[in-house]
């Protein structure tokens, strides 16, 4: 009986990493595509949310499937225990939590004055466009930050260490590259932001011995670039004076989800030889077409 339950343990470990390189071998062979469908057809990020949402938690199943097989793991081993680092570990999740939103308020502030950024020009197209792929955004969020953390820092991690004895450095250093590779889909740019993030979040369950902090961390961190950050910067719209020939800008651009805006910075009210005519029309940032400046948000 604990030779097949040890075997049932090993095959669904071999199982659940072997899906998660195809995934990631997909991933990153199929990105141009996958990404000109979100912005190509009607409902299509509605449907990546929702197979995302249900992938995720099907991969997750893995975690409690793999402890009730094991004899050698304990919910303790693979993550789900209360935070354990002395106030360390809440003082660095607060750290990060700090940072992620000061840097998630200023990279909004600087694309709605029209600033650019190359790493978000790759992942614009995954970005929430109106109301109800915000919910579902929500729901994306709360899942990653759960079933990610779950599988990447608790099952990884515990499974190397405390099953095939591992090495702790060499596993964190492993599922954080697996975590990192499962995001090829974002492009090269991409990638080098996970590797950051994912780092940040390893040390806050490293440092915790508790997925809790970690989750969190990672939720917010997803929550902060799928609603907070603009999909496209604010591109300046230049308008002419009918009577005296000088020019103003004002911004025009889209906000995930909110459409163009449209604004003007001169408004002499009730003056109508002063009134602005427009030289150029507002330009938008359109999903499928480069900004000057901007890179396409999908190569070719």
């Amino acid at each position: 009986m604990n030779q097949a339950l040890e075997l049932t343990t090993h095959l669904l470990v071999a199982t659940l990493l072997a899906a998660k390189l195809v995934d990631v071998v997909l991933g990153a062979k199929l990105r141009s595509r996958f990404l000109q469908q979100l912005v190509a057809e009607p409902g299509a990020r509605v449907r990546f949310y929702r197979n995302f949402i249900l992938s995720s938690w099907i991969m997750a199943a893995f975690v409690p499937a793999i402890a009730f097989a094991s004899a050698d793991l304990s919910a303790a081993d693979l993550g789900w225990a209360w935070p354990g680092g002395d106030g360390l570990d809440y003082l660095l999740a607060s750290y990060v939590l700090l940072v992620i939103g000061v840097g998630g308020l200023r990279a909004r502030s600087r694309m709605r004055r029209g600033h650019t950024f190359a790493a978000r020009a790759g992942t614009a197209a995954l970005v929430p466009q109106n109301a109800r792929e915000r919910r579902l955004a929500i729901l994306v969020s709360v899942t990653a930050g759960i079933t990610e953390e779950a599988v990447f820092r608790g099952l990884l991690i515990g499974v190397g260490t405390q099953l095939y004895h591992l090495p702790l450095a060499l596993v964190a250093l492993a599922s954080l590259a697996l975590f990192v590779a499962a995001h090829a889909y974002q492009g090269r740019r991409g990638m080098l932001g996970i590797t950051l993030v994912g780092s940040l979040f390893t040390a806050v369950y490293l440092l915790s011995g508790s997925l809790l902090l970690a989750i969190v961390v990672h939720l917010c961190q997803d929550l902060v670039a799928l609603l907070l950050v603009p999909a496209y910067p604010t591109v300046p719209q230049t308008t002419i004076s009918a009577r005296t020939g000088t020019e103003t800008e004002t911004g025009a651009g889209t906000e995930a989800g909110a459409g163009t805006e449209a604004g003007t910075a001169d408004e002499a009210a009730g003056n109508a030889q002063d009134a602005p005519v427009p030289k150029t029309d507002a330009v938008a940032a359109q999903p499928a077409t480069a900004l000057p400046g901007v890179r396409a948000p999908f190569p070719g």
